[in-house]
């Protein structure tokens, strides 16, 4: 039994030392090449200062795409579709100039003028415009990764600590802690204990799990694991006490939120009550005198040298309609995005009251005019 066991630690040994030299030799490649490249790099100087702004923004790119969960994504692809994208728009648009000025019967000139309004002006506009919409895409997914790491946080160290108190060493309990319904956390644990057994250092792996997410919270626990790994103190203790402080702020905030609830609640019925109304009102006001006016005839109406001469129709009723439904929109966005800044503490998590905002406050305006009219129809 005791030779067995000698040569499984013989076995065992073995194993370590080849890693640890694949690990070696695989770094010293890694430094050779990173050399290399830095030696091309100050021959050509000026070419890298060119190409540098593209590398950040891909740099940029790959780091949003690695935190919204898209890690193996391609951020070179997804930069040449949009290209694509945005070549295609153009072209459809050059078509149906070229086919409008055929049926027409339009001037060369004047196609031509189109087309390089098409190649320029939308081609430009279509890469801004989907560049946009993907950054606030990842940024939004972004948030919903860390937010749900961030609620089931507290609950994991916790059995994590009871793990450790069981007298497991730290990289088991850590692992033997992941649950189901810890969705993405679950799954940055297995990534980290899959690294740990590779051969990667635990702090190491922990360090990179933490990077992967804009929390505060998750890199101030993550940093103080490490540190009571490094003091060697009692870890169940401490991750208790982390998992305490975590719920503890919670709780502060749903305190702070409903303290000021008052605020939420004026916001919101200014916003999707009281200006519908009010812009309703003044709709039906702006019809009352324009009809006043258009029914009195002052055109030979004369004062001394001076001739007056009134007239109701300065501004259109469509054109002001158009006016209250943008001042509608508006308001309410700005308003979803304060009272989600009031309760949340951040815009983000409360980007799905906009829609709830912008669509009652023009629903309750449609519905206002259409009320206040039947109530004016007299006075008209």
């Amino acid at each position: 039994m005791i030779k067995s066991n000698n040569l499984l630690e013989k076995i065992n040994n073995a194993i370590q030392q080849v890693y640890h030299s694949y690990n070696e030799a695989k770094r010293q490649r890694f430094a050779k090449k990173e050399l290399k490249d830095n030696k091309e790099f100050k021959k050509t100087g000026k070419k890298f200062k060119k190409q540098k702004p593209k590398r950040r923004n891909i740099a940029i790119l790959k780091d949003y795409l690695r935190k919204a969960g898209y890690e193996y994504a391609d951020e070179r692809k997804l930069s040449s579709k949009v290209m694509k994208i945005a070549i295609l728009l153009s072209a459809l648009f050059s078509i149906v100039v070229v086919i409008m000025m055929v049926i027409t019967k339009g001037r060369l000139i004047s196609t031509l003028i189109y087309l390089v309004g098409a190649w320029t002006a939308v081609f430009g506009l279509a890469i801004g415009l989907m560049w946009i919409f993907i950054y606030v895409f990842l940024d939004l997914k972004i948030f919903q990764r860390t937010k749900q790491v961030e609620d089931v946080l507290p609950d994991f160290l916790q059995l994590t600590s009871a793990n450790i108190s069981a007298g497991m060493p730290i990289d088991q309990a850590l692992w033997y802690a992941v649950r189901p319904r810890f969705g993405v956390l679950a799954k940055e644990i297995e990534e980290v204990a899959k690294s740990t057994i590779a051969g990667k250092g635990l702090e190491e792996a922990l360090k990179e799990f933490s990077d992967k997410y804009d929390s505060v919270i998750l890199r101030r626990s993550v940093s103080l694991i490490i540190e009571g790994m490094k003091a060697g103190g009692e870890l169940a203790d401490l991750l208790s006490k982390i998992a305490i402080d975590i719920q503890e702020t919670k709780l502060m905030k749903k305190e702070i939120a409903a303290s000021i609830m008052t605020y939420v609640i004026f916001i919101s019925f200014a916003t999707i009550a009281a200006a519908p109304f009010l812009f309703a009102l003044s709709t039906q006001l702006l019809q009352i005198v324009q009809g006043i006016m258009s029914s009195i005839d002052l055109t030979g109406a004369s004062s001394g040298t001076f001739s007056i001469s009134m007239s109701g129709d300065s501004i259109a009723i469509g054109d002001f309609k158009i006016f209250s439904v943008l001042a509608l929109t508006v308001s309410a966005i700005f308003s979803a995005c304060i009272v989600s800044t009031i309760q949340k503490g951040n815009i983000k998590e409360g980007m799905k009251y906009i829609p709830i905002f912008v669509i009652i406050s023009l629903t309750l305006y449609f519905v206002a005019n259409l009320i206040v009219s039947t109530m004016m129809s007299g006075f008209i």
